[in-house]
């Protein structure tokens, strides 16, 4: 702002008049005045700014607008860089974890685990079995499969399960028998008998089951390729308490208990698989025997090929 200056002079008579008497003031000398009189009290309403000092002549200087630093006005920082704020959706992926699923593309696995329901994975070469409830594993045990021999080996197959058969009866097939190794003869329920306390049973006509065994010893061994074709299930108990839907108190009951019955159990997706390349129960793969010697899974082969097709 730019301050007109005006001066002050003693007052002269005017030429060719008497002269003023002292003490007074032309007009324009008391207009010049007024207009001092008005600057000075706004510069006493603006108050006294720093570095501003009064002098002996009048108010001190009104500082500009821009010389007056801001007080209160926040100073940016000259490397801080504004990051695109992300929307829910995108939080909660980074945030969810790896599904099953997930964990099976990743790692090139083709198998579809149900997204609903029940279903249980045999893989056959890792000798373990697993349990899925709406797409995640709930319980895995360990299980002992079919003899690398011809007739012996359990088949890659999507079937379900049907009935659980407490205290089972057991009877050897034509073609165990023709071994010399089982008499033809049944075998009574109870803990003696080669299927144990109980078998999961599958489709109406198939002889291959998930049953306990009388000789969970076996169950030790790492190399557990040692059936005749059947799935023999270290947990066996706490699998079936699962699929029924019950506690597992009450499978214990049933299978102590001194009388032969099925309990209903249909549809419980059982899905036989031969991966020799699995992720472990903390997701890590691991490389496991090619105990039938076929190279890889026929069953996830001939998949791919009918997709190809």
């Amino acid at each position: 702002m730019v301050f007109a200056r005006t001066s002050l002079n003693r007052p002269r008579a005017p030429r060719g008049g008497a002269p003023r008497a002292a003490g007074t003031w032309s007009r324009a000398a008391a207009r010049a005045l007024g207009l001092l009189v008005v600057v000075g009290a706004l510069a006493g309403c603006a108050g006294p700014q720093p570095g501003a000092t009064a002098s002996a002549n009048g108010p001190a200087p009104i500082a500009s607008a821009a010389s007056v630093p801001a007080q209160d006005a926040p100073v940016p920082a000259q490397d801080a860089v504004v990051q695109p704020e992300e929307t829910v959706s995108e939080v909660a992926a980074k945030q969810a974890p790896e599904t099953y699923q997930q964990l099976m593309d990743r790692h090139g696995i083709p198998l579809q685990v149900p997204a609903q329901g029940k279903a249980i994975l045999v893989n056959i070469p890792s000798f373990e079995l697993i349990a899925f409830e709406d797409g995640e594993p709930v319980m895995r045990s360990r299980v002992i499969v079919g003899r690398d021999h011809a007739g012996d080996r359990t088949p890659e197959m999507t079937t379900e399960t049907s009935v659980v058969r407490f205290r089972p009866t057991w009877r050897p097939t034509p073609s165990m028998i023709a071994t010399g190794k089982y008499e033809d003869r049944t075998w009574p329920p109870g803990r003696n008998n080669p299927l144990g306390l109980l078998a999961i049973r599958l489709e109406p006509g198939m002889i291959i089951y998930l049953h306990g065994t009388n000789q969970p010893k076996l169950f030790e061994r790492e190399m557990r390729a040692l059936s005749s074709g059947c799935v023999r299930v270290e947990r066996w108990d706490e699998v079936a308490a699962w699929v029924l839907g019950v506690d597992v108190t009450e499978v214990h009951e049933h299978a102590n208990g001194s009388r032969t019955f099925d309990m209903d159990a249909w549809g419980v997706p059982v899905m036989m698989r031969y991966f020799t390349r699995f992720p472990d129960e903390d997701g890590e793969l691991q490389t496991h025997p090619d105990v039938y010697h076929q190279g890889g899974s026929s069953y996830g082969m001939a998949m791919e090929l009918a997709a190809a097709e």
